[in-house]
């Protein structure tokens, strides 16, 4: 097995571990499975070379692991990890779902400068 399926079969086993604590409404461990999947994930999407021919591999990895740092409340990260998908040759599905990503990081980012509480609510 490869080092990428290795490490993103891991991200989605903590992944899955977040969709549960998700039903259970546990905010803490949602968080915390995020993180972890996010890493491996982002780790993952890292080890695949940025040319065409890599596609869809590499975008859907940064797509994931953009989305699983988000849901870990790592804005920085998950913003980087969209930026990075977005700089190779993702599919306008991908390309979109990324596009969604970075505004939403930017999106909290403003309503945590500004504290208001209202636009943060909105997006959960």
């Amino acid at each position: 097995m490869s080092k990428v399926r290795e490490l993103h079969d891991a991200a989605m086993q903590w992944a899955e571990k977040a969709m549960v604590a998700r039903r259970q409404n546990d905010k803490a461990l949602i968080i915390d499975y995020s993180e972890k999947a996010f890493r491996l994930e982002a780790e993952a999407a890292a080890l695949i070379p940025n040319e065409k021919a890599s596609e869809p591999t590499r975008s859907i990895l940064y797509c994931s692991a953009a989305s699983l740092a988000l849901e870990a409340k790592c804005f920085k990260e998950a913003e980087r990890l969209a930026i990075q998908g977005l700089a190779g040759f993702p599919s306008q599905r991908i390309e979109n779902e990324l596009k969604t990503i970075y505004e939403k990081v930017n999106y909290k980012s403003y309503a945590r400068k500004n504290s208001n509480h209202f636009l943060l609510r909105r997006i959960y």
